[in-house]
């Protein structure tokens, strides 16, 4: 994992490191050339690495004690030793084979005393990594990523002094960070994404002089930054993403100048973006969304960072909007999102300059104007500029420049272009038709209740029928005018859109069915109620973690969390579903009060801030499941 995840963000930094990582772990199988009948295993090795084979899954011949002279694929002997006459294990490579679903023999693993290198990654391998792998002395890497390993860490393996690599990625563990792995002073790979691991970071891994690579993201890690992590002055990768941190970024972290990857996106981090991060020359790679930040963005520094190909930054609350700045020299940026930041003024046309740019995100600002001409020289896949103040006419060049999706909607007005949200161009809904359907009731309202049965059809439920949302626009008006819903926002992944709006639920359940099917939407989500009676009502809302639940897919991994506003107020703030309902496949309800004025509108939104599980446009190192997030509801019922 950490590998593919190198390779992909750092096409730069790979070709360095790999001939680091070769030159320190060279691959020792030509030291089994030559081999003649004598070269033998000892007989208690061969045993034992039967053994271990079996408790693992392997279905092909026996292992025996001149299974070294017979070339097995993953097996790496060295027979030099005794006069080239005895042969150890040195290597077991057993990556991707689809037939390894058992464990591993602990107590096998134990006489192997000679191994230097275990690859079991991409397997469906599951129990416990063995306390005994800890004894293995002449380890210096080992590769577990994306099996089913469950239970903790062992903190045995801080006894592996010559360990240089190690990626637990992608499994089950549990429990802390083991604080001894501080001591393993010759490690430059660490790769725990992906788990299920709690507690703080631990400030001893401060000491990890030779660390190049540290990848924590993805896990249910607390507390606040150590401090201690800036003495990390090797380090190239910080990846935290995706936990619970919170607290400021450490003032001396501004010692990482070689950082080339920084992410701490979908957290709780406070305080303002420090400057110190534009010092961070070499840096390829920034992710800073879904936080507590606030303040101003120091956008004149970021956008004068020239190395930066990958920049994201959402969700900065502050109290005055303020513009781009006048000059960028980050014309090699390839995707750029600056999401929820009161950015205001226009979009500077000098990012039609930015040739590489593919992804392009600035919605939910502040920004006016239209859009630029220049941006026409861009060959985009993406552009959002939802929920701004940009008005005027499509440019021409839009819908036929924009290679996958462009969205234009919860702007003031665009006159021309789709007007269902259906296609790659969405401009609707805008400020002007929301306006134009709630007027339709001309002062004369009809309905005192609303129910709806999000992502499902028609059904009834304790006498009430809920009308069908089964639509996969990103608009939507249903049949009598008396609601609508809009969905905006990208998953991220190339394999999930809009097909994904509608998932399955909890199947034939005893308590309602309204959760047989829910709505997901990948940011925005907002439900309108038309020419309702002014007054109070009760909004009830239904929801059921279905999505993230299962083991195969690594989906149970994953944190949805997102935010309720009902008529403008927050109510739920970094809302977890499962959380709630103690578990997947669980319903969870919650009535509100909300006041309908006499434009008789009523507007429920749900929108993800940026916390919890994500994918990052346009790479794949979560599974494409867990790149199922934001809101997710099964019902709303609206009650006089």
């Amino acid at each position: 994992m950490a590998k593919l995840y190198l390779n992909k963000l750092f096409p730069k930094l790979v070709p360095s490191l790999a001939v680091l990582l070769l030159c320190q772990f060279g691959y020792v199988a030509s030291q089994s050339t030559g081999l003649s009948n004598s070269n033998r295993l000892p007989e208690g090795e061969a045993k034992a690495l039967d053994e271990l084979m079996t408790t693992l899954g392997w279905g092909f011949q026996q292992i025996s004690r001149s299974s070294c002279d017979n070339y097995f694929q993953g097996i790496t002997c060295n027979c030099t030793y005794e006069n080239s006459t005895v042969c150890h294990v040195t290597r077991l490579e057993l990556s991707s084979r689809e037939y390894l679903t058992g464990q591993i023999n602990a107590a096998a693993l134990t006489s192997l005393d000679y191994l230097e290198k275990i690859d079991l990654s991409n397997n469906q391998l599951h129990g416990s990594i063995p306390v005994t792998m800890g004894s293995l002395s002449s380890l210096y890497y080992i590769d577990l990523s994306t099996n089913f390993f469950k239970g903790s860490i062992p903190s045995s393996l801080v006894n592996l002094l010559s360990l240089q690599y190690l990626d637990l990625s992608a499994n089950f563990l549990s429990g802390s960070i083991p604080l001894s792995l501080g001591n393993l002073s010759s490690l430059q790979v660490l790769d725990l994404r992906n788990n299920m691991l709690s507690g703080q970071i631990p400030k001893e891994l401060g000491n990890l002089s030779t660390l190049i690579y540290m990848a924590l993201g993805f896990n249910e890690l607390t507390g606040q930054l150590p401090p201690e992590l800036g003495r990390l002055r090797s380090l190239k990768v910080l990846g935290l993403s995706s936990n619970n941190l919170s607290g400021e970024l450490p003032g001396n972290y501004s010692s990482f100048t070689g950082l080339q990857l920084f992410s701490v996106a979908g957290n709780r981090l406070t305080g303002q973006l420090p400057r110190f991060i534009a010092d961070w020359t070499q840096l390829y790679y920034l992710s800073l969304s879904g936080n507590d930040f606030e303040g101003e963005l120091p956008l004149e520094l970021l956008f004068n960072m020239s190395n930066l190909r990958h920049l994201f930054v959402s969700d900065v609350r502050s109290s005055a909007g303020f513009p781009f700045p006048k000059y960028a020299t980050m014309t090699r940026i390839r995707k750029l999102v600056i999401r929820n930041c009161s950015i205001s003024g226009e979009i500077p046309p000098y990012i039609g300059d930015w040739s590489s740019l593919t992804y392009l995100d600035l919605s939910f600002n502040s920004l006016t104007g239209g859009i630029p001409d220049s941006m026409k020289k861009l060959n985009l896949s993406k552009m959002f500029l939802t929920g701004n103040m940009l008005n005027g006419t499509v440019p021409s060049w839009v819908p036929h420049t924009i290679e996958d999706k462009a969205d234009l909607s919860y702007n003031n007005n665009f006159d021309d272009g789709p007007k269902k949200g259906e296609g790659k161009l969405n401009i609707e809904p805008n400020r002007k038709s929301i306006r134009e359907l709630r007027d339709k009731c001309q002062g004369k309202p009809k309905y005192d209740s609303l129910y709806i049965n999000c992502g499902g059809g028609e059904t009834v439920v304790d006498g009430k029928v809920f009308e069908a949302d089964g639509s996969t626009s990103n608009y939507y008006i249903a049949p009598k005018e008396n609601w609508a819903y809009s969905c905006s926002g990208d998953f991220g992944s190339e394999t999930n859109g809009s097909g994904h709006y509608i998932k399955n639920g909890i199947c034939g359940s005893s308590e309602t069915q309204l959760y047989n099917s829910t709505r997901l939407c990948p940011l925005s989500l907002t439900y309108y109620g038309f020419c309702l009676f002014k007054g109070n009502y009760t909004v009830k809302l239904y929801f059921a973690e279905t999505v993230y639940q299962s083991d195969e897919d690594y989906s149970n991994l994953g944190k949805r969390v997102f935010d309720v506003y009902i008529q403008g107020k927050r109510e739920l703030t970094d809302f977890n579903i499962e959380e709630n309902a103690t578990g997947t496949n669980k319903t969870w309800t919650a009535s509100f009060t909300a006041y309908v004025e006499d434009d008789h509108l009523l507007n429920i939104h749900f929108f993800w801030a940026g916390k919890g599980s994500f994918q990052v446009p346009g790479f794949s190192y979560t599974t494409a499941a867990l790149s199922l997030n934001g809101p997710l509801v099964s019902g709303i019922s609206v009650t006089a």
